[in-house]
């Protein structure tokens, strides 16, 4: 291959992923500017806003740079490419970021689950904002947050459908494998994006290939998170699903102490408990079941 052909690969490819990621984002603003407005859709507007804002102008970058390549025009050619750099750091970090928000969601809002993948974030940040620093370790702790995080999340996932699966007595366990299998394919595309650049990098026969797959990385850092939004606002995400669970386990409570309340009255009316007007049932009648 020439070095021209090369070249052109890079523009093809980056250009390329960023049609699949305009589409997607097209359907992403139509589905939220469909739902009703609240704070958590405006957070996820704003997500997809600023993350496609940010890969529409790493491409505008990456053809000023690939022109310049081509026909040698004159550009501040290593401050582009700086800025192209940060802008990547930049949606990496907000992608990460919504990644484990989404985790602290589906963990209860539980803020020590996700300690560990917010100081990984945060020493991610400094290998990709600091130039004097290698970059290798910055893919690598990527690949490493995104790979534990999913894990948090599915695992998590599992654990409240496994719990609950004697209230969801109808496609309890296909809820499970799906909302599992949602949070396992979102990590993963960006997670085998990242190892592939790696491993391309690793082998000295395919280092040269290692630059084209970057233009596809700056885009699917994007695509991932906006994909994710697009879920949740089909109603796809694991949110719906937890939420299902958690209506379900609701629903058999009730039923629990409604049962309860009827066994309670029954004791009352035979005489086992007095009913003081103003101290309501007493303790040993609210709590016979063992857990009220």
């Amino acid at each position: 291959m020439t070095d021209f052909w090369y070249l052109i690969s890079h523009l093809w490819i980056g250009t390329f992923f960023y049609g699949i990621y305009l589409v997607l984002f097209c359907i992403c603003i139509y589905i939220l500017l469909h739902r009703p407005r609240n704070r958590a859709n405006n957070v996820l507007l704003g997500t997809a806003i600023a993350l496609f804002t940010l890969s529409t102008i790493q491409t505008i970058l990456n053809i000023v740079l690939g022109a310049s390549d081509i026909d040698g025009i004159n550009i501040p050619y290593d401050n582009i490419l700086l800025a192209k750099s940060m802008l990547y750091a930049v949606n990496n970090f907000i992608a990460d970021g919504l990644v484990i928000y989404r985790c602290y969601v589906i963990w209860n809002h539980n803020i020590y689950v996700v300690i560990v993948p917010i100081i990984m974030l945060v020493v991610t940040s400094v290998f990709a904002f600091d130039i004097e620093l290698p970059l290798a370790p910055f893919f690598v702790l990527t690949l490493a947050t995104n790979v534990f995080v999913t894990a948090l999340t599915a695992g998590r996932i599992w654990w409240v459908c496994r719990q609950a699966s004697a209230h969801l007595k109808d496609g309890g366990d296909k809820r499970s494998a799906t909302s599992i299998s949602i949070i396992v394919v979102s990590g993963a595309i960006y997670s085998l994006a990242v190892l592939m650049y790696l491993i391309l990098g690793a082998i000295p026969s395919t280092v040269v290939a290692q630059q084209p797959s970057v233009e596809m990385l700056t885009q699917v850092v994007g695509i991932v998170p906006t994909l994710i939004i697009v879920r949740v606002g089909l109603g796809l995400g694991v949110q719906s699903v937890h939420s299902s669970v958690a209506f379900a386990t609701f629903d058999s409570e009730a039923s629990m102490r409604s049962r309860h309340v009827l066994g309670s009255v029954g004791a009352i009316r035979s005489g086992r408990f007095k009913f003081d007007p103003e101290k309501g049932l007493p303790p040993t009648a609210s709590q016979s079941s063992g857990r009220f």
